[in-house]
């Protein structure tokens, strides 16, 4: 019995000694500021969003959009390196040296204890939220792409606070029938960066060739009007003889038009473009009755506004001077 008891004795003390080992080992690994921080990337690098939004606490912001906070934003977390770098006052800094979607960039983020599990293992959280905020502003449109995902904006014009996780990449840009936006990659590390994507939407190609159709059917209905002074047009001529012929306008050079957008939403603008204007006509001389044809070239200056009607019928207006 006795040798029993011994046995049991120190069956029970390497229990201890291995169960005091597996306390020490989690505290200086799982249990840590780090070992915490490294649960979040791991949820980013899942595409669990439940996940990191628990691990991230309570949104910093109760006014800013949320829509940003999905499995789509998180992209492709292909590396990332956890190390917990200082500590001061009871919180703890902690980066992570990342890269993801090709990119590479280091976050760093602040971390205190909350309590502990049976008094043995440190739990941990965000001393500041995780969670970027991003300023985003819309113009002379509504909705936008994030990593090809389309999101409406609350107010044309206006900037509006969005979160989005970090560490992480996000690509904002406008595509749509008549107007398109060039492509912004946002890195997002430190969360506490301020940020600000201006997604300016201008009038695509698409755009352009409609309005330039309607400004050239416009000047063909000028040219079409047998008279000095085609009603409604930007040219017209003055002769001091008889007219032998009805006049003949032609385009000879049509406007190369822009397409501009104002300070008032869903209105466009074309700013003065120049074209040229020919005139044949035959004239009768009054002093002397001789018949001779009257051929001249004109420059003319044009700008239109441009507005829509609905979602898809664009209407182009002349801009004449008084």
């Amino acid at each position: 019995m006795r040798g029993l008891w011994i046995k049991l004795g120190i069956a029970g003390g390497l229990l201890v000694i291995a169960f005091v080992v597996a306390v020490a080992v989690l505290n200086q690994t799982v249990y840590t500021p780090a070992g915490f921080v490294r649960g979040y990337v791991d949820a980013l690098a899942r595409h669990d969003v439940s996940a990191a939004l628990a691990l991230a606490g309570p949104l910093p912001s109760s006014s800013a959009e949320d829509d940003l906070l999905v499995r789509e934003m998180l992209g492709e977390l292909e590396s990332y390196d956890v190390a917990e770098t200082g500590s001061s006052a009871g919180v703890h800094s902690v980066g992570v040296d990342y890269r993801a979607d090709g990119r590479e960039g280091r976050a760093a983020f602040r971390v205190e204890q909350t309590g502990s599990i049976l008094g043995m293992f440190p739990t941990w959280g965000f001393a500041s939220s995780p969670l970027a905020e991003l300023e985003v502003t819309v113009q002379h449109a509504r909705d936008f792409t994030a990593n090809g995902v389309r999101f409406v904006a609350p107010v044309q014009d206006v900037a509006s606070t969005y979160l989005a996780f970090t560490p992480g990449v996000i690509a904002f840009a406008h595509k749509s029938e008549f107007l398109t936006a060039p492509v912004q990659t946002v890195v997002l590390g430190s969360p506490r960066s301020q940020r600000s994507i201006g997604i300016d939407a201008q009038a695509n190609s698409e755009f352009v060739r409609i309005v330039d159709e309607q400004v050239r059917e416009y000047l063909d209905a000028c040219a079409a009007q047998e008279r000095l002074f085609p009603v409604g047009c930007p040219f017209g001529q003055v002769i001091n003889d008889r007219l032998d012929s009805p006049p003949v306008w032609s385009i000879a050079a049509y406007p190369v038009i822009s397409v501009q957008p104002t300070t008032v939403p869903g209105e466009w603008h074309v700013p003065a473009a120049n074209g040229t204007a020919r005139l044949q006509v035959d004239v009768r001389s009054i002093a002397d009755g001789e018949v001779s044809q009257f051929d001249t070239q004109m420059e003319f200056s044009m700008s239109f506004a441009v507005t829509f009607v609905g979602a898809r019928e664009i209407v182009v207006t002349p801009e004449l001077s008084p």
